[in-house]
């Protein structure tokens, strides 16, 4: 099993897949659930206020313009949880997968996160077209899980803290791949760095260097 772990690890090993661009990504996307989270407790208590809640009521617009924020920001944790988990897949293959009290609250919290968060994005989406096909409420699942996906977003940000620390701006620490393969690192260092092109080209160069 080591040995077949060891191997894909090494298949996977890529020069895009850094810790740098993982804390980048992640930050992208942590910064879109905390926007759903936010934009969907106003919408949850706005149709089911406490006692001692008190709502604007101008502009009328209001709603409309939260929700929106709320859907958009949904719709783009979707391919920012897909190039996390591109990222940091080869991660997942490490043997032994757990071998502390750290590396299980991180593996967990993983679970936890990915599952939570793609059921919930998932039912989101599919709620803006008027399905429901569950067998349960929507609007109760959907409130609980959001706490399940921040609530293991925490977990997994406290783990992960000294990394994202020391690779939150560019040239604070060593950028190198997550996965090192020896041949294809090689190529890349020896390799000219281009310039970023086009408007996605720059944004995604100056998000990095933020």
């Amino acid at each position: 099993m080591r040995t077949l772990m060891h191997e894909a690890r090494r298949r996977l090993a890529s020069p895009a897949r850094t810790t740098r661009l993982a804390v980048v990504i992640g930050r992208l996307l942590g910064i879109a659930f905390l926007v759903c989270f936010a934009t969907g407790l106003y919408s949850h208590f706005l149709q089911d206020p406490l006692p001692w809640m008190r709502f604007p009521t101008a502009p009328v617009s209001l709603y409309r313009v939260t929700q929106g924020i709320h859907i958009t920001a949904g719709i783009a944790c979707v391919p920012l949880l897909l190039a996390k988990l591109w990222i940091v897949f080869p991660e997942l293959l490490t043997y032994p997968p757990v071998t502390g009290v750290v590396s299980f609250l991180e593996r967990a919290s993983i679970a936890v996160f990915v599952g939570a968060s793609l059921l919930e994005v998932t039912m989101g989406l599919l709620n803006t077209f008027q399905w429901v096909p569950f067998p349960f409420y929507f609007r109760q699942t959907h409130f609980a899980l959001a706490f399940v996906v921040i609530g293991s977003l925490a977990i997994h940000i406290g783990v992960k803290l000294p990394a994202i620390a020391g690779h939150w701006r560019r040239g604070q620490a060593d950028e190198s791949p997550i996965v090192e393969d020896a041949p294809a690192a090689d190529a890349d260092a020896a390799a000219p760095a281009r310039a970023p092109g086009g408007v996605t080209g720059r944004v995604l160069a100056w998000i990095d260097d933020t």
